[in-house]
């Protein structure tokens, strides 16, 4: 890699670093419940930010430095990107769960007779 183009990295990183900076910094005052609410946006920003300082192909690093925030915008474009529906492989998660009898023996259980409304546990459908 010649000099310039390691000079397009360096600087990359270096901006990627200071959005990353700046974004911690405005999450640290947010209610909890705020950051459970952005938490796949928060876990976005934080696998871009890892993979942008593992190092970028220096034309993608050119045109991402056109940008104030790069960090942002590549977030903002992966979420989106990773915004489909899953209904097929929760299906098949379900699926696998009941038709294996997973579970069983590693998490707690309803004694027998009692209702799941009468347990007061978390429940995720």
């Amino acid at each position: 890699m010649d000099m310039e183009r390691k000079k397009l990295e360096k600087k990359l990183q270096e901006r990627i670093e200071a959005n990353y900076r700046t974004y911690l910094q405005q999450l640290q005052d947010r209610p909890a419940s705020d950051l459970i609410e952005q938490a796949a946006e928060i876990a976005a920003v934080k696998l871009v930010y890892d993979e942008l300082m593992g190092g970028c192909n220096p034309d993608y690093a050119d045109y991402l430095l056109r940008f104030d925030n790069p960090l942002q915008l590549v977030s903002d474009q992966w979420l989106a990107e990773q915004n489909v529906s899953h209904a097929d492989e929760m299906d098949h998660v379900l699926w696998n769960i009941a038709d294996k009898g997973l579970g069983e023996g590693d998490y707690a259980m309803l004694e027998d007779g009692q209702t799941p409304e009468q347990n007061e546990g978390v429940r995720l459908c």
